[in-house]
């Protein structure tokens, strides 16, 4: 058996809002190979696509970018591809129940204090009902369709972890001199940490995308495994791939250049960061509607966010609030 995960994260570069990396697990039974995981989308094409207006009803996974607002044209949600991919794949995981709010899809996905967004600030409590951007009946059919095809693959699917960090948390790591790239590759390292932890005894494939363009990260990796031996296979502009010796069995860790084209793991781990990140920032949106009169919503990217900040910076001052536990400082 071989599992097969993909990291990604959503939120990096805005002002405003969260920063979410998520890791996606698979195990393929009668794969054992780390260096040659199986094309995910060709194992599960019978429910699998990259499109979001697939003729054939299948479940679009894709780069979140490229997904999402896809079905604009026929004024459906901009996150109703996202969602369906997310909470179809969620369903795989074993005894998974249905997910009616947002609350109970934090506390599946997230760890720790992320799976509760509002101990990070007044802004993120409530909830939203789920589905959000879908009906109940597209979900269920998504669910039923993938299961299908993963049962005859032969492959499972482990869920997904997100792990998130708010403004306070990355104006923290600021202070301490933490550059900005260095915040995802933190989460990056404890989803690995994580994912080992929980499957010694089996090989591993784990798929990242670039970081921040860098093509070399064995130094950055023997800092975080000192224990183990780490052999470089490949670094080119295309790919860079590592292999760690320190268990019974290995792990390869690959950054591939577009790597949500080439990983469905990946894909589905950008969809989820990204889906998350969004549901934080319905809420942080509703919340600051009540009370400013008129406030359009914001994503929270720089030129935007900014003008949410001017906007909402009374209200932040009447309910005695820090901006800088919404504004980061990197």
């Amino acid at each position: 058996m071989l599992i097969y995960a993909g990291i990604d994260e959503a939120g990096y570069g805005p002002l405003i809002g969260p920063l979410c990396v998520a890791c996606s697990e698979w195990s393929i039974e009668g794969a054992n190979d780390p260096l040659a995981p199986p094309n995910l989308w060709k194992a599960l094409s019978a429910a699998v696509c990259r499109s979001g207006t697939d003729r054939r009803g299948r479940i679009a996974i894709n780069d979140s970018k490229k997904l999402k607002g896809s079905g604009a044209s026929t004024r459906a949600h901009p996150m109703a591809t996202i969602e369906r991919g997310v909470l179809a794949a969620l369903a795989l995981e074993q005894d998974a129940s249905p997910l009616s709010t947002d609350r109970e899809l934090f506390a599946r996905v997230c760890r720790s204090r992320t799976s509760d967004p509002s101990t990070f600030a007044p802004w993120y409590a409530g909830t939203i009902d789920l589905p959000w951007a879908c009906d109940e009946a597209q979900i269920g059919i998504a669910r039923a369709m993938l299961r299908r095809a993963a049962t005859n693959a032969s492959i499972v699917g482990h869920g997904v972890t997100c792990e998130s960090i708010d403004a306070e948390e990355i104006n923290e790591a600021a202070r301490r001199g933490m550059v900005k790239t260095s915040v995802p590759w933190t989460i990056l390292i404890d989803h690995v940490r994580l994912l080992r932890s929980r499957r010694d005894g089996v090989a591993i494939r784990i798929a990242a995308d670039r970081q921040s363009g860098r093509m070399r990260y064995l130094d950055d990796l023997l800092r975080a495994f000192p224990d183990d031996r780490i052999t470089i296979l490949a670094e080119d502009e295309r790919e860079s791939i590592y292999q760690l010796d320190g268990r019974s069995m290995p792990l390869v860790i690959s950054f591939t250049v577009k790597g949500e084209a080439n990983h469905l793991p990946i894909a589905l781990a950008s969809m989820t960061a990204k889906y998350v990140r969004e549901l934080w920032m319905a809420r942080l949106n509703r919340w600051f509607a009540q009370r400013v009169t008129d406030l359009a919503p914001t994503a929270g990217y720089v030129k935007d966010g900014r003008r949410f900040v001017a906007s909402v910076r009374p209200a932040l001052v009447a309910s005695g609030l820090n901006e800088a536990s919404l504004v980061r400082a990197i």
